[in-house]
């Protein structure tokens, strides 16, 4: 088509010109020219949504470190409380002492207090035990408050054995004569490093004895 004979063409075959130059221009204008920027806009996007899993990764994983360490300030706290009640083989002397405490502030005559007569201390899988033959003179009423103090004292204790009878010394504190066995328990240095190892065939190990009552 000849230049001069454009202006005598129908006005929508210019149109139709107008609009095929207009979107040729457009075409190389967004291919050549906006290329490099929609490249870099595309990598930028990748870049974002890498960073945004990554982000999610990451508030999943501090969720999850927070309960961890909730989970171990329970178990910690749970520790000691359990370490309370079975102490190690070191803390047995203080927890005779305080049995041996408690007697005397319940008015009881401490005769005896000495290990029992046997080559070893009660053994378990999971704790072990330290008998003690105790002799004593008091009344009823101070012997059912050393009795009551040992029920609630903060650590595993038990009495077995008991034997009363009317004492031979008799006076305002010395009523009756009782003998009885008492265990104290505790958690010995070889026990203590295996706690953490499963039991064999998955199975729980067995329960700490209870308190005395």
């Amino acid at each position: 088509m000849k230049r001069g004979n454009f202006p005598t063409l129908p006005w929508y075959l210019r149109l139709v010109l107008f609009l095929f130059i207009g979107g040729a221009l457009y075409a190389g204008f967004w291919y050549f020219v906006t290329r490099g920027t929609r490249n870099e806009t595309s990598e930028m996007n990748q870049q974002s949504a890498d960073l945004r899993k990554k982000n999610a990764e990451a508030q999943l994983a501090e969720q999850r470190l927070n309960e961890f360490r909730a989970q171990y300030k329970t178990k910690q706290e749970e520790y000691e409380e359990l370490k309370a009640l079975l102490p190690e083989q070191r803390e047995l002397t203080t927890v005779l002492q305080g049995v041996q405490d408690r007697a005397r502030t319940t008015s009881i005559s401490v005769r005896k207090f000495a290990p029992k007569d046997s080559k070893e201390d009660i053994q378990t899988a999971n704790y072990s035990g330290k008998p003690i033959v105790v002799n004593v003179t008091s009344t009823f009423a101070g012997l059912r408050a050393f009795f009551d103090q040992m029920a609630h004292y903060q650590r595993i204790v038990s009495i077995t054995n008991f034997d009363i009878k009317r004492s031979d010394r008799q006076g305002p504190q010395k009523t009756v004569d009782a003998q009885f066995d008492l265990i104290a328990y505790y958690a010995s240095a070889e026990k203590l490093n295996q706690a953490g190892k499963p039991a064999p065939g998955g199975k729980p190990s067995a329960p700490a004895p209870q308190p005395a009552k």
